[in-house]
């Protein structure tokens, strides 16, 4: 009778505890979801400032279009691939976005693999490049794959893909649009990228 108080107050210091928790620590210890696309705004469709694109760090000549700003690509394929209404395009020389997410592998005992995928399209000649890293207290690794267009104006798509070492805990991707050597204009654009976990 005596400490049956003490034990009621810290059962409900407990749960006042657990209830004011941020969500953000009690979700860091779940599994990063497989089968899932995990990029932030992975289809560019959020639009920023200032040549800013929200989720990812721009390097080089590369900005968002919408659909109709060119004469291609056409807005049809926007709906045709699930582009929606944005896409990365390029302007003279060539650029790139990268993203970082973190990974939490959980008690899942079987190995994930990672596959990085984006549709692109433009003008014969001009390349894509996709590369992905798996960074942690285990020993990085990576690959990437460069792609270019053996036909005009139709979208295609680059893969690149690693399996995920003990450790990883992040995971970086990164797609680079470069123009055809001598081009005056660099006539490639990026539409959908994912980054796709799954058991292997």
């Amino acid at each position: 009778m005596i400490h049956r108080p003490k034990s009621i107050a810290a059962l409900l210091s407990a749960l006042l505890l657990s209830a004011v928790m941020p969500a953000a620590a009690i979700q860091a210890a779940d599994p990063t979801p497989l089968d899932t696309n995990i990029l932030v705004n992975s289809g560019f469709e959020t639009a920023g400032s200032g040549g800013s694109i929200p989720g990812w760090t721009v390097e080089g000549d590369v900005h968002v279009e919408t659909f109709g700003t060119r004469a291609w690509p056409y807005p049809a394929y926007g709906k045709k691939w699930g582009g929606g209404k944005r896409y990365l395009a390029c302007n003279k020389q060539s650029g790139l976005v990268r993203q970082t997410v973190d990974f939490v592998r959980g008690d899942r005992p079987y190995t994930i693999r990672a596959r990085l995928q984006t549709d692109f399209g433009g003008v014969i000649g001009h390349k894509v490049r996709v590369w992905i890293r798996a960074t942690g207290s285990g020993p990085d690794k990576s690959a990437e794959n460069t792609k270019a267009l053996d036909v005009t104006y139709h979208y295609k798509v680059d893969v690149a893909g690693i399996g995920l070492p003990a450790g990883t805990e992040r995971i970086e991707v990164l797609v680079e649009l470069m123009p055809r050597p001598g081009a005056s204009k660099c006539k490639i654009v990026a539409d959908t990228v994912k980054l796709v976990l799954f058991r292997a």
